[in-house]
């Protein structure tokens, strides 16, 4: 028969065995520690200097001092010293200060925050599935920068797949952006979940901006006041799209500006464009000399 059990190491009672109280409080003291282990704390390399009857640390690496040579080891002081008991992979303890079960693997005690946390599902106040593998149920979500800034990442295999955020109503699609099916980066809209209709289409090669429907300009009941060239916009009160071109502001769809240019006057909006005498004149011999050839 053994002298420890074969899982704690808890010292067994053998056979004709003198003082057989010892051997059994001594299993006692062991258990005493071991179940539901629970310690102050595992962050201290040197014994505390006032430390009260039952307490348990779990001693940190480069211990030195009356813990010296026992970094990892459980730490208990009973009856004015110090004991020691070596863990087990796969002990777990309560870390009182953090609040969190730390696991011996073998080699060291560490907490869930202590590594990667990998779980092949997660939810927060909603059910996660196959699909939607991490699920949130909240009035908001953040996600904060730890140094200048913060990206968001979509990725996807190959550009024929997609990579994109998907916004919903009652858990029906209403609007998509992103690349989807290629590298080109749309914004699409519905109305039913089904049929989508792009409103604009960026080029992955090229970065050409396109808008398959029709644009609707917001309008406002006077001219910008600085407009600056490339500037577009509708006057609500003419009901005039204009366009700010080499410094002035000119009326899309109106021809030219009026003003005097040179041998052509435009006035009207652009509609009346009187031509000069002298072009008249040169105008008038050009037909007379074709009637003549004629």
């Amino acid at each position: 028969m053994p002298d420890n059990s074969t899982i704690l190491a808890l010292p067994m009672i053998l056979p004709a065995q003198a003082q057989k109280h010892v051997t059994h409080n001594e299993a006692l003291r062991l258990l005493d520690v071991m179940v539901q282990l629970a310690v102050t704390r595992r962050d201290l390399a040197t014994a505390p200097v006032l430390p009260s009857a039952g307490n348990r640390y779990i001693v940190a690496a480069g211990a030195t001092g009356e813990w010296a040579g026992h970094s990892g080891e459980i730490a208990l002081f009973s009856d004015g010293y110090w004991n020691f008991f070596a863990p087990r992979a796969g002990w777990r303890a309560w870390i009182s200060d953090e609040s969190r079960i730390a696991t011996y693997s073998g080699t060291a005690w560490a907490t869930p925050a202590d590594g990667p946390l990998v779980v092949g599902q997660l939810g927060v106040s909603a059910t996660p599935d196959a699909n939607n593998r991490l699920s949130v149920s909240a009035p908001a979500t953040l996600f904060n920068n730890v140094g200048a800034g913060h990206q968001i990442k979509v990725n996807k295999s190959q550009p024929s797949d997609t990579a994109s955020l998907l916004f919903q109503t009652g858990f029906s699609g209403r609007a998509e952006m992103g690349t989807a099916g290629t590298d080109d980066f749309a914004i699409k809209v519905s109305a039913n979940g089904s049929a989508f209709y792009t409103a604009i289409s960026v080029a992955a090669a090229t970065g050409k901006v396109s808008l398959p429907a029709p644009m609707v300009l917001g309008g406002q009941t006077s001219d910008p006041a600085s407009p600056t060239n490339g500037e577009v916009w509708l006057n609500s009160l003419t009901g005039e799209v204009k366009i700010r071109s080499a410094g002035a502001s000119v009326v899309i769809g109106a021809g030219l500006p009026d003003g005097n240019k040179g041998d052509i006057t435009v006035s009207g909006g652009g509609t009346a464009w009187v031509v000069h005498p002298r072009i008249k004149f040169g105008l008038q011999i050009a037909l007379n000399q074709q009637n003549f050839f004629n």
